[in-house]
């Protein structure tokens, strides 16, 4: 049964114990520590308000105490409001005489200790999460491969065919890559605040021991009780030859779902840590990795605009010179330099849209188009000039 002990029901902590109290319904302590390990003796800390109880450990109470629906979700609320209070009364609280600085030092040792679990689990977790990609990355690089052999050897309708699956195989392929970078992420930052925590754990015991021999002849703390640092993480499992596209989906659906709970934990955890920035910090995700695949209507689009840019400049160009030839032509025949006039009117036009659908930007299509008739027109007035034949020179 729950260690009787009276427990302040004016404080946050308090409060949070007596939820838990009723949530658990009297739940034997030894039960609880069976469910959900740990020890007894802390189960019992958590329960009396001695100790404060993780967050991850509240949610899992909730799911496993109370019934699906709308009584679940008001139950979880009012257990993450409750836990918040108590961490901030926590955080808070203060005391002047050595033995409360020595009992906080402990509860700061306790506290990183709790925190090393959670992000050996968080890294546990990652680590999984990437066991399960690398298979699923190369049975969508398999299927890749497949459909693009598909698509060069069937015919049109298997073509059309291959080419959607081409393009589902194609997104998947970007989601899971961007899933396993993000896991690659978290267990970079897990084992960072690993390393963190430990150090802190080393100063809290090195506070504790100055405190102890400083307290030693004015109050005597009687020991806590230890909770034992463990390793719950499951090894990861081995990932199946065969992947069904619904299986395939759901698990993918299932690692982006954890993906974002532990990414949002360790943010959480990363605020407490730092001062706000002065100025925002842009976020880390890449719109250009999270905007979804477009759509089919839009890709004919892209490939229709790709195609008349390879083949609309080939007809300009040709029409440009056939007019350029046209207007020296007539020059040599008939109205001689005045042929620029009307090779201005007609030919430059032509000559810019010509450049512009070369995709030649605006600004220097414009430079370009007159400078290049400038200098036909030279040319053509120049020719108009009576030149002595080749080999009639002065001897």
């Amino acid at each position: 049964m729950v260690p009787q002990r009276g427990m302040d029901e004016g404080t946050a902590g308090g409060q949070l114990a007596v939820f838990l109290v009723e949530l658990t319904r009297q739940t034997p302590v030894r039960e609880l520590s069976d469910r959900f390990g740990r020890s007894s003796s802390t189960w019992g800390n958590y329960l009396n308000g001695s100790s404060l109880i993780p967050r991850q450990l509240v949610g899992r109470l909730v799911e496993s105490f109370t019934p699906p629906g709308s009584t679940r979700n008001t139950k979880a609320v009012r257990g993450l409001e409750l836990w918040k209070a108590a961490e901030a009364e926590r955080r808070a609280g203060r005391s002047p005489s050595a033995g409360g600085e020595l009992v906080r030092g402990r509860q700061r040792r306790d506290d990183a200790l709790q925190q090393v679990v959670k992000y050996r689990a968080v890294a546990a977790n990652a680590e999984n999460h990437l066991a399960e990609l690398r298979p699923m990355l190369a049975h969508t690089q398999s299927r890749l491969e497949h459909a693009e052999l598909r698509l060069r050897l069937g015919d049109e309708r298997e073509r059309a065919r291959a080419e959607r699956r081409l393009g589902q195989a194609r997104e998947r392929l970007g989601r899971v890559r961007v899933q396993q970078e993000l896991a690659r992420r978290r267990r970079m930052t897990a084992e960072e605040q690993q390393e963190f925590w430990m150090a802190e754990v080393l100063s809290a015991q090195e506070e504790i021991s100055r405190l102890e021999r400083e307290v030693r002849d004015l109050v005597t703390v009687p020991p806590g009780p230890r909770e034992p640092v463990g390793r719950d993480a499951a090894e990861a499992p081995d990932a199946p030859d065969a992947v069904d596209d619904a299986d395939f989906e759901a698990r993918l659906e299932h690692i982006t779902a954890e993906g974002l709970e532990d990414a949002a934990l360790i943010e959480e955890d990363l605020q407490h840590l730092r001062p706000p920035p002065a100025d925002p910090v842009q976020p880390l995700s890449s719109p250009a990795l999270d905007k979804p695949a477009t759509s089919s209507g839009d890709r004919r689009l892209g490939q229709t605009l790709a195609w008349r840019r390879l083949v609309l400049p080939f007809p300009l160009l040709g029409v440009t010179g056939f007019l350029y030839w046209a207007c020296q032509e007539a020059a040599f025949s008939r109205i001689g330099g005045w042929a620029v006039i009307p090779a201005t009117v007609l030919c430059l036009p032509v000559l810019y849209g010509s450049l512009r659908a070369t995709t030649v930007r605006k600004l220097p299509a414009r430079i370009a188009a007159p400078l290049l008739h400038i200098a036909w027109s030279a040319l053509l007035v120049l020719d108009q000039l009576p030149w002595p034949p080749p080999g009639t020179g002065a001897r």
